[in-house]
């Protein structure tokens, strides 16, 4: 390896040269931003008379035709491109240094590769980078950060108070680090500098970093071949936080286990070397799950009734079921599960997120139950291996979901869960999928009321405060405007003659709102959305549920008359011997690992009020402190529950029962 400080226009004069990004490199991504800091940079450098620093380059030299040389470049290729950019603006702006810049900077005379120009860019930005250095840019109509950042450059060069030979003259003062690697791009070094570089994870994305990792050690035709044939396919279905999720619920699919977020390409990594893949099996794997992926995220899977099902959950934005149904989706590519029963599937998953949604439980919970659904089984009926799982969830019964559907306010909670609701409703009276992009929420008592309101109902204030955002007082109308805050009277001449049923039927079932309507219909509607969102009998059924084993900390239990048996932290099995004895083996466990951490337990408001106060049943930890255990079962796995969340481990700790 080689490694110097040099001047930015000493190391792109090189001659017969030709600066590649190679096809797993991202696009070209800085912005305004970054710009105009490079721009005041060069200015700084002018004024000041000194040299300012610009960062690294990272690069493998290999050799090309002619005695030419082809520096692929691992990294710095986005403050690489821009300088480029600012040389030709600079070039654009000043006729005396034109021929000098284009000539020395920015093409190669007598070198016929990439058209002679100096900069290779990957895939999707070379066209507009080559429009550019051949004055063509005024052509190019398709969005474009080069487009955009050349003009800018352009703007900020013309506004300057300096010339564009004194702009030139001021980029000899931008100097940066060139790090050669020795051994070409199969040697180690370029993926090792390359993460260390990007360790941070803040200039690449966890997608980026994959990429980079299945594609960077092979020889550049390959590396064509994969990138063109997969990953630029995956990439046009997805954007770079979309795909970095994807990989993620690929991730949880694949390994069975929770994956968080920062943690994305280390499990990446591992995973790979655990099933032993080369890099084209793993981007065709990829791909193939990011087909489904992408058929979740825009209800378009091979399923008509699967995809309005989809539309619902996106809908309720829980999209932490997508590896659950990645893996269906899989099976049923390779035939060991048929799309009805797919749709079976997807009806309980569906009323179990809807119920849940509506009775306010939170949806923490749900990660430990899809991630257990991941998990193939023996045989192939994965409707009784779901309705197994569900055992041992919260799937609200009908009288608790009806008794919070009533008092729900779901327009208050967020605006599309109550046209969702609408919508489904109407669907199920007509049997079709219906276009409702251009309908809204009606509230038939006004948000805001008028006075003949309040004159014509009786304490409507008081109404409209508790039962105004409710699904009684909500339906769907086309026409909302023109209604306004319209006393009922009249509002329901308008109800009678529209198109949607749900609507005609306020106008035909009541002649007057009023608090009994609003809760009469309430409960019609709730009637209903108990058929629409059944709750399986089975499960409904289940009485005695055999819970002995292993369960996650944060898993939604009654563990009251189970005895607890091991405590599990970090792969760590610690023998317990109470639940009392729980709280005292984890603590002990918090402070001999981290002590810094078992004081934010100590100082947490919730937590360290109830064991570290007063004490009726009090324990002695390790360290010398009291703690109180006089709490019940549930209590206690609550506590530990918090207390894993509190020292970030809660997917590392579990609790064994019998």
């Amino acid at each position: 390896m080689k490694a110097d400080n040099i001047a930015l226009i000493d190391f792109l004069s090189q001659s017969k040269t030709l600066f590649e990004i190679p096809v797993y490199q991202r696009n070209y991504e800085w912005g305004e931003t970054q710009c105009k800091q490079l721009f005041s940079d060069l200015i700084r450098s002018i004024e000041s008379n000194n040299k300012h620093f610009i960062g690294a380059v990272v690069y493998v030299e290999e050799s090309g035709d002619k005695m030419s040389h082809i520096d692929i470049i691992i990294d710095g290729q986005q403050r690489l491109t821009s300088c480029m950019l600012l040389l030709k603006a600079i070039a654009e702006s000043d006729r005396s240094v034109e021929e000098e810049i284009e000539e020395n900077f920015l093409t190669n005379r007598y070198v016929s590769l990439n058209d002679h120009i100096k900069l290779k860019p990957v895939e999707k930005d070379r066209e507009a980078f080559n429009a550019i250095i051949d004055n063509h840019y005024g052509d190019y109509n398709k969005p474009s950060k080069m487009i955009e950042n050349y003009k800018l450059f352009l703007k900020l060069v013309s506004e300057s108070k300096y010339s564009g030979q004194e702009l030139f003259e001021g980029m000899y003062g931008l100097n940066m680090v060139y790090i050669n690697l020795d051994g070409g791009i199969k040697a180690e070094n370029p993926q090792v500098i390359f993460e260390s570089l990007n360790s941070t994870g803040v200039s690449l994305s966890a997608s980026d970093l994959v990429r980079n990792f299945l594609l960077m050690q092979l020889d550049s035709e390959t590396q064509e071949r994969l990138y063109k044939h997969y990953w630029l396919k995956i990439e046009e279905l997805f954007s770079s936080n979309i795909f970095t999720e994807f990989i993620r619920h690929y991730l949880i699919m694949k390994t069975n286990k929770l994956v968080k977020k920062e943690d994305v390409y280390s499990t990446y990594k591992n995973f790979y070397a655990d099933n032993k893949y080369n890099s084209e099996e793993a981007v065709a794997d990829l791909y193939e799950y990011a087909k489904f992926y992408d058929g979740l995220l825009n209800n378009t899977s091979y399923s008509d009734e699967f995809n309005q099902i989809i539309n619902h959950i996106n809908i309720m934005d829980k999209k932490v079921v997508y590896p659950y149904f990645m893996k269906l989706m899989g099976m049923e590519e390779s035939g060991d599960i048929t799309w009805d029963d797919i749709v079976k599937i997807g009806h309980v998953v569906e009323s179990l997120l809807y119920r849940r949604m509506v009775c306010g439980i939170p949806s923490n919970g749900l990660n430990r139950i899809v991630v257990s659904l991941t998990n193939r089984i023996e045989g192939n009926d994965e409707f009784k291996n779901l309705q197994k799982r569900l055992l041992k969830s919260n799937f609200p019964d009908n009288k608790e979901f009806k008794s919070h559907l009533i008092d729900y306010q779901i327009y208050n909670k967020k605006r599309n869960r109550a046209k969702l609701t609408l919508i489904i409703l109407e669907e199920n009276r007509t049997k079709e999928t219906i276009d409702f992009d251009d309908a809204q929420v009606e509230h038939i008592m006004p948000r805001k009321l008028s006075n003949d309101w309040k004159i014509n109902v009786p304490s409507a204030d008081a109404i409209n405060r508790q039962y105004g955002g409710t699904i009684g007082n909500l339906t769907l109308t086309k026409y909302n405007q023109e209604m306004s805050n319209k006393i009922y009277a009249e509002k329901r001449e308008y109800y009678s003659e529209s198109n949607i049923s749900l609507t005609r039927e306020v106008a035909k079932n009541y002649s007057k709102w009023d608090k009994e309507s609003i809760i009469d219909r309430s409960n019609k509607l709730a009637d209903e959305l108990i058929k629409i969102f059944p709750k399986p009998k089975m499960l409904d059924e289940a009485v005695a549920i055999d819970i002995s084993g292993e369960h996650p900390i944060d898993e939604e239990l009654d563990v009251t008359g189970m005895k607890p048996i091991r405590l599990t932290i970090q792969n760590n099995d610690l023998p317990v011997s109470s639940w009392a004895n729980c709280l005292v083996v984890f603590l002990d466990y918090v402070w001999e690992n981290d002590s810094e951490t078992y004081d934010r337990i100590k100082n947490d408001s919730s937590v360290g009020n109830m064991i570290f106060s007063s004490f009726r049943s009090p324990k002695t930890l390790k360290n010398g402190e009291k703690i109180e255990t006089n709490f019940a079962a549930n209590v206690i796995a609550a506590l530990l529950a918090k207390m894993s969340e509190i020292c970030g481990i809660a997917d590392e700790v579990s609790y064994t029962v019998k």
